[in-house]
């Protein structure tokens, strides 16, 4: 499913309007329409008693959807009220055409830019009926303040049902960040694509059931747009993955070689080699330190063990011949899970990346290894998946982690462009880019499976997704997805308090039913 942009949402429209011919007014009256059937429905669906409903609206097209919206559920027998926070002076264009149709429709219009129409619009809060948030759209950048902060606070503070026109107002549309103040809403109807401030938190937070509408936008002009994100689906997913030829062998699903783990942290390396086996590698090697082979010998049967030189249960640069030389007999390598921070072990790493020619997954101690040299990476690049968290990113890109978490869609799209490979934005949401695609953002998982290992597992999976000839941006997209799939069915039986990151490797055949 595309996600646009706020802006080119907006040329969009403009390209419906000025090639196609399509009135303006006429993508306004469809947007006041399809609010007014998501609230017409929403209302048997919560049985309701009141059919009563309040619209406040903006003076922009959001709120003219607003005012389209009421005329639609005064028609449908709703009691309707608007309150608008701007005079008909303000307010132009296909909003004022349809502000003059409700007047004289007899529709209750009050003016909310003093202490007498926030009164009125306190008292109409109180009451046991829908709210429509027609206030603003999702191209608002700056902070809410003023009236519109009353207005929103006053929505908050009602317990009706509320349904949000485009984005909840306070939301911004390109990142999801909350702008000073915003609508808690119960559903969103946003208008003919996504855009990511619906999908990225802390926005998503605030949106409750979202509805894409159509208003009628020429079917092969959404064909053709080239969107910023994608929303990741099963049909996606689904679309990797060949089926089982009956002549197969284990070779024909790839062999992974996983180089992980040290003295305190073999956990990592098992978690990871377990999660590339389960998730369909025909044949599974942790390279370890040689040291800590016995550990692994009983932790681990189905995976293979490769025992490399260490010092101190800590991988050493003497294993970098030997790594190296296993690693050609591999189609996919995994390395990071547990390494430790060892300058040495770093040093391997280094080299290990430059010189290792196949598809790869660079995760945890990995990517540690190069935060004072991130320029190295770029000795690589092309088949070639980073898995950060914020902080890896942060450092990798120098920045602070706030600075990630302001607006994760364009770090994780300069990392894309920097290193010249598909990165995955570990977090809510995980992102996933190269330096040619969209944004591919996926929808699965859960705040239980913040926890230990967990990103062990999911490296492990795209390593056998990588192993199975899937391209970098795509096992990483499948490995998100069914990564949080399977920690989704495990929190089912677990709940997230307890999940685990064994938990999830135990739910992923689950999560292949469900989609297979």
């Amino acid at each position: 499913m595309k996600v646009v942009m706020p802006e080119t949402m907006k040329k969009l429209d403009k390209i419906a309007v000025q090639e196609y011919g399509i009135p303006s007014i006429v993508l306004m009256e469809n947007a006041g329409k399809a609010v007014a059937d998501v609230a017409e429905r929403a209302f048997f669906e919560q049985r309701l008693k009141a059919k009563r409903v309040y619209v406040f609206c903006g003076k922009g097209n959001n709120g003219g959807d607003g005012f389209a919206a009421a005329r639609h559920l005064k028609n449908k027998g709703f009691e309707v009220e608007v309150f608008a926070v701007e005079g008909k002076s303000k307010i132009s264009g296909d909003a004022l055409i349809n502000c003059n149709i409700i007047e004289k429709m007899g529709i209750p219009t009050y003016l909310i830019n003093d202490d007498e129409g926030l009164k009125r619009a306190r008292d109409a809060a109180k009451d046991d009926a829908f709210i429509i948030d027609a206030l603003l759209g999702t191209g608002v950048k700056g902070e809410v303040k003023g009236i519109l902060k009353e207005v929103i606070n006053i929505i908050n503070n009602s317990t009706s049902y509320k349904i949000a026109v485009d984005i909840p107002s306070g939301v911004c549309g390109a990142t999801g960040k909350i702008l000073g103040c915003v609508v808690k809403a119960d559903e969103t109807v946003t208008m003919g694509l996504l855009k990511p401030g619906l999908l990225l938190y802390p926005g998503a937070l605030y949106t409750g059931k979202v509805t894409v509408a159509d208003i009628g936008m020429p079917v092969d002009l959404i064909e053709k747009i080239e969107s910023e994100g994608v929303l990741l689906k099963e049909d996606i997913i689904k679309s990797y993955f060949e089926p089982y030829p009956p002549n197969v062998h284990k070779g024909y699903f790839g062999k992974v070689f996983i180089i992980a783990g040290s003295k305190g942290l073999t956990g990592a390396a098992a978690l990871c080699g377990l999660a590339s086996q389960r998730a369909g590698a025909g044949l599974v090697t942790v390279g370890v330190p040689e040291s800590l082979t016995p550990i692994f010998e009983i932790k681990l049967t189905e995976v293979m063990k490769k025992p490399l030189p260490d010092i101190d249960g800590k991988i050493s640069f003497k294993a970098l011949e030997p790594a190296l030389e296993f690693a050609e007999k591999v189609d996919a390598v995994a390395i990071g899970p547990g390494l430790s921070q060892d300058e040495e072990t770093k040093e391997f790493v280094k080299q290990f990346v430059k010189n290792c020619n196949k598809p790869m997954v660079i995760d945890a101690d990995g990517l540690n290894a190069f935060q004072e040299e991130p320029e190295r990476l770029l000795e690589r690049g092309g088949d070639v998946v980073l898995t950060p968290h914020s902080g890896e990113l942060s450092r990798l890109l120098s920045v602070s982690v706030a600075e990630i978490e302001e607006d994760r869609w364009q770090a994780v799209t300069k990392a894309a462009k920097k290193f010249n490979c598909t990165v995955l934005l570990k977090g809510a949401r995980t992102l996933i880019k190269d330096s040619n695609s969209p944004v591919y953002i996926n929808p699965t998982g859960n705040p239980g499976m913040a926890t230990g290992g967990s990103g062990d597992v999911l490296t492990g999976i795209i390593a056998a997704f990588l192993a199975r000839k899937m391209t970098p941006l795509n096992a990483a997209q499948a490995g998100a997805y069914i990564h949080g799939l399977a920690g989704d069915i495990a929190k089912r039986v677990k709940g997230e308090i307890s999940l685990i990151a064994g938990d999830i490797i135990e739910n992923l055949d689950k999560a292949f039913l469900d989609i297979f």
